[in-house]
Order: structure tokens, then sequence, then C-alpha cells
């Protein structure tokens, strides 16, 4: 018998580490058969009473929908059998035609994420594994695969509340767990040493309420912005992004002498941050008593395309 062949079975690939087989890997299929309260401590078992659970909540209005199907979640690993073994094509053709017939399963979605971020479309894949969590919203690898997905395209606000969930889910003793918790860790460090001293939570927190403020800012409600940006920087005062903004929000207000300290106090903090530079010459070319005119505002996703070409640079 080959290694990788399910303990139970004998037939197809063991892929779940099995407690009440000494450790031993199980296909989909057989561990679900085989489950039961001797499980206990096993995350595929704690995630299924929890998904029980959410179901059965459900049921009144709803019906009970199946917790499991084993020969869906056989499918699934088989599709992705072909994935890691560098066959994208057929793994996502097996998914397509799974998403057709189940598409109310969170294997299914989850599987059809996983081949997305193998390919590189991250932002795809992060719908699949948000379908995935909106059916089963304990699914532990969902949530990391999502907050992976999410660091490839350099959101650390998402990357972080992911994690958090892989964390606050998952068994401690899962690799997910404790690879999700040494992200944590080093976000944290990276976190508190550019913001003086911000946890995780207070900088989550910080970017709820400067993106509401650039929401004001885009409506035109540039006092209200200028409020937010200002909440921002009273708890990250070396923010250039929120100095910037308020620059920008004065300058539309036709307060050129405060729209310039702003600009001057951000490009103290970062000589290079571009979108002030840019901002300032535009005001300076005025002449006494105009105003910069409004102009649809966009997402200037500065210090992200910054770290995109430093990665491409290295």
């Amino acid at each position: 018998m080959k290694k990788n062949k399910c303990t139970v079975c004998e037939k197809v690939k063991g892929k779940r580490k099995c407690k009440i087989r000494e450790d031993s890997f199980v296909c989909p299929r057989c561990c679900a058969e085989i489950r039961g309260e001797d499980c206990g401590g096993c995350s595929h078992y704690a995630q299924s009473k929890k998904y029980a659970v959410e179901k059965m909540k459900k049921s009144k209005s709803r019906g009970f929908t199946a917790i499991i199907d084993p020969e869906v979640d056989e499918a699934v690993d088989k599709a992705l059998e072909f994935v890691e073994n560098g066959n994208l094509a057929k793994g996502e053709e097996l998914l397509t035609e799974l998403l057709e017939k189940h598409p109310d399963l969170h294997m299914v979605q989850y599987g059809m994420g996983t081949v997305q971020a193998m390919k590189g479309n991250h932002e795809e894949s992060i719908i699949y594994f948000d379908k995935a969590i909106e059916i089963f919203p304990y699914f532990v690898e969902a949530w990391f695969n999502r907050g992976t997905s999410y660091q490839k395209m350099l959101d650390v606000g998402n990357t972080i509340r992911s994690y958090q969930k892989v964390v606050e889910f998952g068994d401690p003793k899962e690799q997910f767990v404790a690879s999700a918790l040494e992200l944590l860790h080093s976000q944290e460090a990276i976190t508190a040493s550019e913001t003086d001293g911000l946890s995780l939570e207070q900088y989550l927190e910080s970017m709820d309420v400067f993106d509401k403020a650039f929401l004001n800012m885009k409506d035109k409600k540039y006092t209200k912005a200028i409020l937010g940006f200002e909440k921002v920087l009273g708890q990250n005062p070396n923010h250039p992004q929120s100095h910037g903004n308020i620059g920008l929000c004065y300058a539309y207000l036709g307060k050129k002498d405060e729209a310039l300290a702003a600009y001057e106090r951000a490009l103290e903090l970062d000589p290079d941050y571009a979108p002030a530079k840019q901002n300032m010459l535009a005001l300076l070319s005025l002449q006494d008593g105009e105003r910069l005119q409004d102009q649809p505002t966009e997402t200037v996703e500065f210090y992200k395309d910054r770290m995109v070409d430093e990665k491409k640079d290295t």
C-alpha cells in the first residue's frame, strides 16, 4: 500500500490526519463516515459540529441542508490534486462542473477559490472564498487562503482580519493556526514600528476611520472629511496620506495656507510622497483667490504601488 493512500478505504489519497487512527491519513469520505464523539479535538470534527449548529439555526425558515457530501468532497480533492500536480486547466474544468451542480456546498466554492489563487487571480479567488465562508462561517482553510490572497494583493487590513478568524475558529494545534499566528505577530511588529506603537486592533480601527473620511472627501463633504483624517492623525500622527488628504480638502475649500501646511507636513514625513508633491504644485500654480477645482476623487494606492515596484526590482 502506498503511503499516500487512505488508511481506511485504501483506494484514494489520504489528505486528513485522523486522530482516532493514530494520526494516519484518511480521505474526506472516510473521514465523514468514521467521524464520531471520539474525534473531539480534531479540527474537521469541530468544524462539522459548528457547521451543523449554523445550519440548524436556519432550518426553521429554509429547511435543513446536508452538512457534508463525502462524494463531492472527494471530487474536490481529486480536482485539487490535478492543480497540485501542475494541471490547472483540468482542475478548473472539474471544479467548474462541480460548481454547476453544487454551488451551495462550501468545499466546491473553496476548491475553485484555490484554483484561482494558484493561477494568480487573487481578486477572483476571494470571491469564491467569501462564498465558502458565507455558507460555512467557521471554515478555517477558507479564511486562511482568503488571508493569503489579500496578502498577495498587499491589502493589509483584510489580511489581518482573515488571519484573526483563523486563530479564532481554528484548533491551536493545526498548522493553519500556527502560521496565521506567526504572520499576525510579524504584522503587529511592523505596524507598531510604523505607527508609533499602534496595536493591530487600533490600526484596523484607524483604517476604517480613514476609509470613511476618504468617502466623505469623494462625496465633496470636505469639512467632514477633514475631521475624519484628523481623527486618524490623533492615533497615528505620522500618517502622510491623512496629511495629504487634509491638504487636498483645504485646497478644494479655497484655504490655500492650510492646504500648503498640510502638504508640507506630509512631505516632512515622506519626501517621496508623490500625491502631496503633485497637489502642492497644482495649488501653487493658482492665482491668489483661486481655489483648486473639484475633480473626481480616485483612490491613489501610492504605497501599495511602491511596494509592488520594489518587489519587481528584487
